[in-house]
């Protein structure tokens, strides 16, 4: 159940007013090994229905979805080399009736109609019925070159199919103060990937490193709407006209970890992690027009290192036990690389974030845990910042900022606590 408040004048009437209810369904069964031969075979899947209630803005219409997926798996190992692999076929149905929007008279506010009283009212959503189909897998192999140190390989082939919001949009999400636009003539997303990992379990330390290719066809993402002249398109004064569009698409990057667990100071740890993408759009009608603004895909992640040094008391101080102190650093460099055409993207600056925290568990006289309390403090030096997958970032209520600065900020320094209380 989401509803969202943004009447000041009437706080009682949510603008957005969704109750979705989701059953989740999994059968499978393992078949006995045959020549070393493990295998999974099963199905499952999700049926879904959203109703929209007392609200005044409709992003997606009341829809009926069910997804249904069989697949086989097998592995097994010879020697020091273990393959695996498997089969998938998926198959969603989605469907919703005709969908009326129109004046509330007593609000003056938009409402829903329903049929056969439709008078006054326009049709915001029109009936849809359809079935998405596809076909994935996947084979790997891993390479035990001791109990500790280990090479893994592995190609497959993706589906997705589209969401409810990708193809059923047409309204505003007051929350993001955005209106989006689906597009009904959508196929699935098919993808065709290579990853290669290394990963060695040392005494002293943990090393990962991996790397992977990822080619999408029929890729699918946001962009800015604009009118043949150039001009932003306003359906919603005050908010911005997003449409979802679909072409070609390469994603490839790496991720590498260190952490180190030293066995002469067992009690401090310490995790460092770097991860890089780089999102290419293969759409070359869009790059021939545009250039450079449009190589790149939105809503990338730039590169994120992060560094955490964690130390855990190695026996109880009265009636704390495990109690640790920790702080981390979060570094993301700036984003060079975005979807720059009709701005739905722009450059954003890097920044790094501190984080320290502590916590411990609370014992008894009987040296049972009665109580855990975690203590956060994210942003310490209260650092301004946009993430580049900030949406809000293109968010402005003035058409010049009183405080120099365009779009919504994120959070600056937050103070979190937590308790547990075992029962």
């Amino acid at each position: 159940m989401r509803r969202e408040y943004n009447h000041p004048e009437m706080p009682a009437q949510p603008g957005l007013y969704v109750v979705l209810n989701t059953l989740n369904y999994d059968l499978r069964y393992n078949l006995p090994a045959i020549a070393g031969v493990e295998t999974t075979v099963g199905v499952n899947g999700m049926y879904q229905q959203n109703r929209s209630r007392n609200a005044t803005d409709f992003p997606i219409p009341d829809y009926n979805l069910f997804d249904i997926g069989g697949f086989f798996f097998a592995k097994k190992t010879i020697g020091q080399v273990d393959i695996s692999g498997g089969l998938r076929y998926d198959s969603r149905h989605i469907r919703w009736n005709d969908f009326y929007v129109g004046p509330n008279k007593d609000n003056g506010f938009d409402k829903q109609y329903h049929l056969p009283d439709t008078a006054g009212a326009s049709l915001q959503f029109p009936a849809f019925n359809h079935n998405y189909t596809g076909i994935s897998g996947s084979l790997g192999v891993t390479w035990n070159l001791s109990q500790r140190v280990l090479v893994k390989a592995n190609i497959a082939r993706g589906y997705r199919a589209p969401n409810i919001t990708e193809i059923g949009s047409n309204g505003l999400d007051p929350g993001a103060h955005i209106v989006y636009l689906g597009n009904r003539e959508f196929k699935p997303e098919f993808s065709f990937q290579q990853d290669l990992g290394f990963l060695a379990y040392l005494p002293d330390l943990d090393i990962s490193v991996e790397v992977f290719n990822n080619n999408i066809n029929n890729y699918i993402y946001q962009a800015r709407l604009y009118d043949a002249n150039g001009e932003p398109v306003v359906i919603v004064p005050g908010n911005a006209t997003y449409r979802y569009q679909q072409s070609g698409a390469r994603l490839y990057g790496a991720e590498v970890s260190v952490n180190l667990h030293p066995r002469a100071v067992s009690w401090l740890t310490m995790d460092n992690s770097a991860a890089y993408t780089e999102g290419r759009n293969r759409n070359k009608a869009l790059i021939d027009l545009h250039g450079d603004a449009a190589r790149y895909l939105p809503f990338i992640p730039p590169l994120h290192i992060r560094s955490a040094l964690k130390a855990t008391a190695a026996r109880n101080f009265g009636m704390f036990s495990k109690a640790y102190v920790r702080a981390g650093v979060d570094r993301f460099s700036a984003q060079k690389h975005f979807y720059g055409v009709d701005n739905t993207e722009t450059y954003t600056a890097g920044y790094t974030l501190i984080n320290v925290g502590a916590g411990s568990g609370i014992v008894n006289k009987k040296g049972k845990t009665v109580m855990e309390l975690f203590l956060q403090l994210d942003n310490v030096f209260d650092v301004a910042y946009q993430a580049n997958m900030n949406r809000l970032k293109y968010f402005e209520y003035y058409s010049s900022a009183p405080n120099g600065r365009m779009g919504i900020y994120n959070m600056g320094r937050n103070f979190s606590a937590k308790v547990i209380v075992p029962f």
